[in-house]
């Protein structure tokens, strides 16, 4: 069904959602139960890198073989931006079509607090011999901004995270599949985040700072290392605002169509 307004309320959730220029589908001021969980999320990019040593192209260098990048927004939009309830949920869609390359991005809000921002990629783009890397970014308010923690299950336990950093998945995860989460000093409620069945999947926790937003492009203008790890300092994460990064890899290997992006859950939050 297309959607005709901008606010859903639905399965325990209220949300807002906006189609960006270059972001996909940005979803903001989420509530599951009558409680803030998520400021803002957005899917900012999907990069391409290309595996092939006979690319045809007159330049050698890395650059020639990637990472690419095409826009998922108002440009690349094929069709409507698509609202559908099923049992137990809402879910939020749209198609993207950018040269060779065949997207759906998908929000699914379930009425028991998880959160399923996906993408489906269809491949196979222009070979066999490529990779996939989309990029989430997630500001998780759970009962506002601040006295937040980062935690990583690693050694058979959560252990917490003091300063940011990048936190690869290693295929060590609790009892449910989790691997990382966002705590709440104030009332315990958790954002639990676990990959996708066969995602290899890496997570950056950095410290909000205005500006640090989602960036048009994934390179900053004056060259150097690639957003989000540009963004990575030794800065403290304890009791602060906490910015997540989810970052899949896709490889040429996986079957085709591949829906990556993180199971999200909320537990503690709105009882």
């Amino acid at each position: 069904m297309q959607s005709s307004t901008n606010v859903i309320e639905e399965a325990g959730w209220k949300l807002h959602w906006r189609l960006t220029e270059s972001a996909g589908i940005m979803v903001y001021l989420a509530d599951y139960k009558g409680r803030r969980v998520l400021w803002e999320g957005s899917l900012p990019y999907v990069t391409v890198d290309h595996q092939r040593e006979n690319m045809e192209v007159s330049d050698e260098t890395f650059e020639a073989h990637g990472p690419w990048w095409v826009p998922l927004g108002t440009r690349t939009l094929r069709g409507p931006v698509r609202v559908q309830s099923f049992r137990g949920g809402v879910e939020l869609s749209a198609s993207f079509e950018a040269g060779p390359y065949q997207y759906t991005q998908l929000w699914r809000f379930h009425d028991d607090g998880r959160l399923c921002p996906w993408l489906t990629i269809y491949g196979p783009g222009v070979h066999d011999q490529h990779t996939y890397h989309p990029h989430w970014r997630f500001d998780f308010d759970l009962d506002g901004a601040r006295d937040d923690a980062f935690e990583r299950f690693e050694d058979t336990r959560w252990q917490r995270i003091e300063n940011e950093g990048w936190f690869p998945y290693s295929g060590e995860s609790d009892e449910h599949g989790n691997v990382w989460r966002q705590v709440d000093f104030g009332s315990g409620a958790a954002i639990n985040i676990r990959p996708h069945t066969w995602d290899d999947a890496e997570v950056f926790a950095i410290r909000y700072h205005d500006g640090e937003w989602a960036p048009f492009s994934p390179r900053p203008a004056g060259g150097g290392q690639a957003f989000p790890a540009a963004y990575v300092g030794d800065e403290s994460l304890d009791g602060d605002d906490v910015t997540v990064w989810y970052v899949a890899h896709v490889h040429f290997d996986q079957s085709f169509p591949y829906t990556a992006g993180p199971w999200i859950k909320v537990e503690g939050l709105g009882k």
